[in-house]
Formats: C-alpha cells, structure tokens, sequence
C-alpha cells in the first residue's frame, strides 16, 4: 500500500471523527439546555478537522469543517431568539 495514500486515510478519518464531535458540541446547548461553553469548542475542533481535510484531499469534508466552524452565528442567533439571551 502507498504511504501517501494511508497517510490520505489517516486524515480523512481524523477530520470526519472532528466534523462529529463539533456537531455533538452543540448538544448541551440545544438538546440538553445545558449551559456551558461546549460550543466554543467547536470553532478550534473542526478548525483543526478542515486543515486535516484539506491534507485528506476531500473537499466536501473540509467545506464541512468550515461551515462547522461559522456554526456558531446561526446557532447563537436561535438561542437569542427561542430563549432571550446570548449564550457566552
């Protein structure tokens, strides 16, 4: 097997593992009501996780990453909106 592809895998799996774990780090806040600042970790999350993306050579997974990324506007905004405050 190529050591370039294995390496491609690697990535790939790492930053689809980061993609999930930014999506379950905004449980607390919408699911559960919980409020701690678990959605912040997903700004250095998938960061992280569209870097390895970009190194994997898939783009859908890397956009992915990034829109995680900015998910914290939209999500801030209906926590505004359905609940009356600002979550930080």
């Amino acid at each position: 097997m190529d050591f370039g592809l294995q390496k491609r895998r690697i990535y790939f799996w790492l930053s689809f593992t980061l993609l999930i774990l930014g999506v379950f780090s905004w449980v607390p806040y919408l699911v559960i009501n919980i409020q701690v600042p678990f959605g912040i970790l997903t700004t250095i999350i998938n960061l992280i996780g569209m870097y390895l993306g970009y190194l994997s050579n898939n783009r859908l997974l890397a956009l992915s990453n990034l829109i995680m990324v900015f998910s914290i506007i939209p999500v801030i905004g209906y926590i505004y909106l359905t609940k009356g405050y600002l979550p930080m």
